[in-house]
């Protein structure tokens, strides 16, 4: 029965676990769209001279995305399941981290779009998968500011002519610092919220397959009783039965012996009147 009920809270964790999976595609396919037209308004409409490797890149990233569609339905279990969308979305981080380059986001708030992706992983992978992917966002944005302050990486202007901000150093430490501070703060935050509701969760499904165990007990306990007190019925019904034969053949019985008595009393009678006869004939 323990095995069962292990079985049961699994199969429920894991269809929640597949369902925040896929509402975090779905979020990110909308989201990634509206980027798509946003830069080619900003391309077409604004005049912004945005890198053609942007639409390359968006493009391939949502066709992977589709695909992901594919990949999540053939997992069986939780574990491969979180696995699944933890490696995706270390992907997703270093796919970030190129767009916000070609954005010139060392400059301005590009960085803080990594929230997105550890707020939505938050409410489905362990609190232990997501300060790893908080920690790997830190450090992919710590080497595309390294890479571009020592000019390994040319940096990329996008809104307006480069203020010089990425070279920096107390500029970009103060920067990496703040982002580190608050990915921090909000991945410990989301994460413990959501370690909270899944607890709550499992104990509200153990509650629930308490309930229904004791349903299931209750109706055997009462099933059995019902089929004791049936056969109770049919025993006292057949005990019945059987006493009101004896006492029916009883009643016949004395019904023979007062017939016989009666008739043996008025033999007793009648023998009586011929002696009495006979007495007076002689």
């Amino acid at each position: 029965m323990a095995d069962k009920e292990k079985t049961i809270t699994k199969d429920v964790l894991f269809e929640d676990s597949l369902k925040g999976v896929k509402n975090d595609i779905r979020l990110t396919l909308i989201i990634m769209f509206a980027c798509l037209i946003l830069a080619l308004c900003a391309r077409f409409v604004f005049k912004m001279s945005l890198s053609n490797f942007i639409f390359i890149f968006l493009f391939i990233w949502i066709l992977i995305y589709f695909s992901h569609n594919f990949f999540v339905r053939n997992q069986k279990n939780s574990k491969d399941l979180h696995n699944f969308h933890f490696k995706n979305n270390l992907i997703d981080i270093v796919f970030l981290t190129v767009i916000i380059h070609f954005l010139g986001g060392v400059e301005w708030i590009g960085a803080i779009f990594y929230l997105c992706v550890l707020a939505w992983v938050s409410s489905v992978l362990s609190k232990k998968k997501v300060f790893f992917l908080c920690v790997f966002s830190i450090f992919c944005y710590t080497e595309l500011a390294t890479l571009e302050y020592f000019g390994i990486l040319s940096h990329r202007a996008v809104f307006s002519a480069s203020a010089g901000s990425y070279q920096d150093p107390i500029y970009i430490f103060i920067q990496i610092l703040t982002l580190a501070i608050v990915f921090l703060f909000v991945v410990e935050n989301y994460s413990t919220l959501a370690e909270a509701f899944k607890k709550n969760q499992e104990k509200l499904i153990s509650v629930q397959e308490d309930i229904e165990e004791s349903k299931n007990v209750l109706e055997i306990k009462v099933s059995a009783r019902t089929r004791e007190l049936q056969e109770l019925a049919k025993k006292q019904e057949e005990t019945i039965k059987e006493r009101t034969k004896e006492i029916q053949e009883k009643l016949e019985d004395m019904e023979r012996f007062q017939k016989l008595a009666i008739g043996r009393e008025l033999k007793m009678i009648e023998l009586k009147k011929e002696i009495k006869k006979l007495k007076e004939k002689f």
